[in-house]
């Protein structure tokens, strides 16, 4: 598999290359940039799978205590009530705290594809120049015939640098 990197200076040049290289035709495209691109939706999906986790986690536990105190081990302790359902919710709100958190923690892994140890892109030498003040565009491809026309795709969009590597 061959991989080419494309350096530009703006975001502008990188949306136009984006533009030429569909992704049906072009599945193996990456983006880095120092900025998120403004056309990319500002929402993230892990504000709400740690809410549903959270309360997925509350409603869980405090289901789990409710059958142990009520159905696996009843006992009359001072005589208090077969259902005391107040001392169960202030644990119930610390797991479902706990789920919430273990959730965002594996979710920000998860959307952010990490951890990626190691990557092609990595041995460009213009891959760091990425994290400060360029718009990169990896294209990966497979074919020979796929490399011969990336190739002249990006000889009409003129970038500051162009990399392969096999």
């Amino acid at each position: 598999m061959a991989a080419l990197l494309a350096t530009f200076a703006s975001e502008a040049d990188l949306k136009t290359a984006l533009e030429r290289f569909p992704a049906e035709k072009w599945p193996e495209l990456e983006i880095y940039s120092p900025l998120p691109l403004s056309s990319e939706p500002k929402h993230s999906p892990l504000p709400a799978l740690m809410f549903a986790a959270g309360m997925l986690g509350f409603i869980g536990f405090f289901l789990l205590m409710t059958y142990a105190d009520t159905q696996a081990y009843p006992h009359n302790i001072g005589g208090r009530p077969a259902f005391a359902w107040p001392a169960f919710i202030p644990i119930a709100f610390e797991l479902g705290v706990l789920c919430a958190m273990v959730a965002g923690f594996v979710g920000y892994f998860v959307v952010c594809r990490l951890p990626k140890l190691y990557d092609e892109v990595d041995e460009f030498d213009g891959a760091r120049r990425g994290l400060y003040d360029r718009w990169l565009l990896c294209v990966r491809i497979e074919e020979a015939k796929g490399l011969s026309e990336a190739h002249a795709i990006f000889r009409t969009l003129h970038p500051e640098s162009l990399e392969e590597r096999a």
